[in-house]
């Protein structure tokens, strides 16, 4: 049926992960193996029957929504024959909903944090069978309500107040019309759900199950096996042969599966094509977009912004290149230091510092956003070590009714205490909607959740500068966020423009090869880059490492994001209490309005692309900044090495 019912979140971010110690890079002691989840102490897991007190209670909710649902079809012919008829209708597909997604969330989320468990696997498939089976049984729904003028049902929505919460959605669903099948055709695409997802979940199940990684081995010659957490650490590694071997090790199962990676690839933009195809839509990119109620204008307007102000980040790998000591960078030293920290956080430390540097924010509200942090933290609602057979990444997941949920891969290291405020951004996004909104708009685009996670980081990123010790300690801080600059904002954009170009390939009929993948990712790289970059093999494949390019036009979220949440933090810095009173209204909005419209609440508009090249006066700026004390130390260093 039309409304809504895929209300679970789920927010997927790159992140790190490698051990959980606690003290300076020097003194860890470091372990060759991913620990067991039996390992990991029990404060630093989820608590699952929270959710379900048994998988028995899970079962019997399962059985109670296929009781539930064929009382669909009570309702066939009928619909909107009265007001409270459609209203009970309506209800009924709430309850089923609600109910479908809290037994998604147990399931989904067990499974995560152990994909090897084919229990749980089995469980989310049960699920999804279930879904399939409920848009068999309600597609007459839709059709139905368009067969009528959209006066009947405002007409309907007059006699009841209870039908106009429903009111915007209403509106959606004729202005979706055009791309609105016939009952039976409804049913047919409903029946295809069940394959739609085969691809991703061929390719996640690869990667956490079929892949052998090599070792490599550190600065001090241990010998560790490569996973995909210890990327981000060494990935920072002031050593440049330990850099190449962990990159090289990284890619080692990528190489050898990388013809099997492309069918999949291949297989997941098909299906988009099908769908975009099957309801009419001018392209997969107009089919994504208007699920959003966003117009492709904002896609394109990204990709040619970022595309039109390249400099900074060539000017990046330029710098980059100058005081590494290398004539070109090659994709391996993107992330090496400039400025350097030995420091390795542990988990409480980086709750401590979010719970500083948002004290502003949190303490709003009669610190009601510091109450909702602290209950994350004790209350078993973040998941947060890596360990075997746990899905890499991180992310939020909410659903209705219950607490959100973090997963993270924390190993100590900056980026790490980012993620978590990252994801604590999305859950009080869902807190707050969950609060403010009505069931039907709790829910909220991956646009609007992005800018949301974006801004909190940027706000721990301003704290974090302003509060900077020393020099040494400012260009680091400096550095990476400048990095956060050009993984997040250029690089998603990248991937944006590469997930059109694939889509747009395949849709004039072009045939996704392994080599055009391959070759078409290689020269998007090289062109963002700039001349300063030396391309690897490794990188013209590592498209192959990508999982969010399963996800559908998800990554211009990320950087569109981005530069709306700069301009939230700017406004924070310029207007203080009243651009954080601002931005906790527009946590609290749901999907009650459209994105573009609801992000004007805080302050971004993203109309026009100011914000996009705001962001390219900000990494200027910065890197002028970390410049002159990069310039100072090296007159620094060049003085004592002749007085000695």
């Amino acid at each position: 049926m039309y409304f809504k019912s895929i209300i679970f979140i789920l927010i997927f971010i790159m992140a790190c992960s490698d051990n959980n110690k606690a003290i300076s890079n020097s003194d860890t002691k470091l372990s060759t193996e991913v620990p067991l989840r039996s390992e990991i102490d029990a404060k630093y897991k989820w608590d699952m029957t929270a959710v379900y007190a048994t998988e028995e209670a899970w079962e019997e909710d399962l059985n109670f929504v296929k009781e539930l649902y064929p009382g669909i079809l009570e309702f066939k012919g009928k619909l909107v024959s009265s007001p409270d008829v459609l209203l009970e209708a309506l209800e009924l597909d709430n309850k089923i909903n609600q109910t479908l997604w809290k037994l998604y969330h147990y399931a989904s989320n067990s499974s995560n944090a152990d994909v090897r468990n084919e229990k749980y696997q089995e469980m989310v498939q049960r699920v999804i069978n279930t879904y399939v089976k409920i848009g068999e049984v309600s597609a007459f729904f839709t059709p139905e309500i368009l067969e009528n003028d959209y006066s009947v049902i405002e007409n309907l929505m007059e006699k009841n107040d209870n039908l106009k919460i429903y009111e915007k959605q209403f509106k959606d669903l004729y202005i979706s019309k055009p791309h609105i099948l016939s009952e039976k055709e409804e049913r047919i695409l409903s029946m295809a759900g069940k394959i739609s997802g085969v691809s991703s979940d061929a390719y996640d199940i690869m990667r956490a199950t079929d892949f052998v990684y090599p070792t490599f081995e550190d600065e001090n010659g241990n010998e560790l096996t490569m996973s995909q957490g210890r990327y981000g650490k060494y990935s920072k590694s002031p050593d440049r042969r330990v850099r190449e071997d962990m990159y090289k090790a990284l890619y080692v199962p990528f190489k050898s599966n990388i013809n099997t990676m492309s069918v999949l690839m291949k297989g997941n933009v098909e299906g988009h094509i099908f769908y975009a195809n099957a309801r009419e839509y001018d392209s997969t990119l107009e089919a994504r977009m208007k699920a959003d109620g966003m117009s492709t204008e904002v896609y394109k307007n990204l990709v040619k912004s970022v595309n039109e102000n390249l400099q900074p980040l060539h000017r990046w790998a330029e710098i980059k290149a100058k005081y590494l000591g290398l004539e070109k960078i090659k994709p391996f030293d993107t992330y090496a230091p400039l400025a350097d920290s030995t420091i390795v956080y542990t988990y409480e430390q980086a709750q401590d510092i979010i719970l500083e540097a948002l004290d502003p924010l949190l303490q709003s509200n009669e610190a009601e956003l510091r109450k909702f942090t602290e209950k994350m933290y004790d209350e078993n609602l973040i998941d947060v070590f890596e360990s075997k057979g746990k899905q890499s990444g991180a992310y939020m997941s909410s659903t209705w009714g219950l607490d959100p949920r973090i997963k993270l891969n924390f190993s100590g290291t900056l980026d790490d205490i980012f993620t978590l405020a990252h994801e604590l951004g999305h859950a009080y996004h869902s807190y707050l909607s969950q609060k403010n909104q009505p069931y039907p708009y709790y829910d909220y685009t991956t646009f609007n959740a992005e800018a949301a996670a974006i801004a909190t980081e940027a706000l721990l990123m301003d704290h974090l500068l302003a509060n900077a010790r020393n020099d040494e300690e400012k260009a680091f801080l400096i550095q990476n966020y400048i990095q956060s600059i050009g993984s997040t904002y250029y690089r998603q954009t990248r991937f944006a423009e590469f997930e059109l170009l694939i889509h747009e390939a395949a849709e004039n009929g072009q045939v996704l090869t392994e080599d055009f993948i391959t070759e078409s990712f290689g020269e998007m790289y090289s062109k963002y880059w700039g001349p300063y970059m030396e391309i690897t093999e490794e990188e013209a494949y590592s498209w192959s490492r990508i999982p969010h390019f399963y996800y559908n036009y998800y990554v211009y979220t990320y950087a569109t994001s981005f530069a709306a949440a700069e301009k939230i933090a700017e406004n924070v810095r310029k207007d203080g209490q009243d651009a954080i009173d601002d931005f906790i209204a527009y946590l609290s909005t749901g999907s009650s309005d459209y994105p573009v419209e609801l992000l004007k609440i805080a302050g971004a508009d993203m109309t026009t692309s100011e914000p996009f090249e705001a962001v390219s006066r900000k990494m200027n700026f910065l890197m002028d900044e970390l410049e002159k004390i990069l310039e100072v130390k090296s007159l620094n260093d060049v003085e004592y090495q002749e007085k000695n």
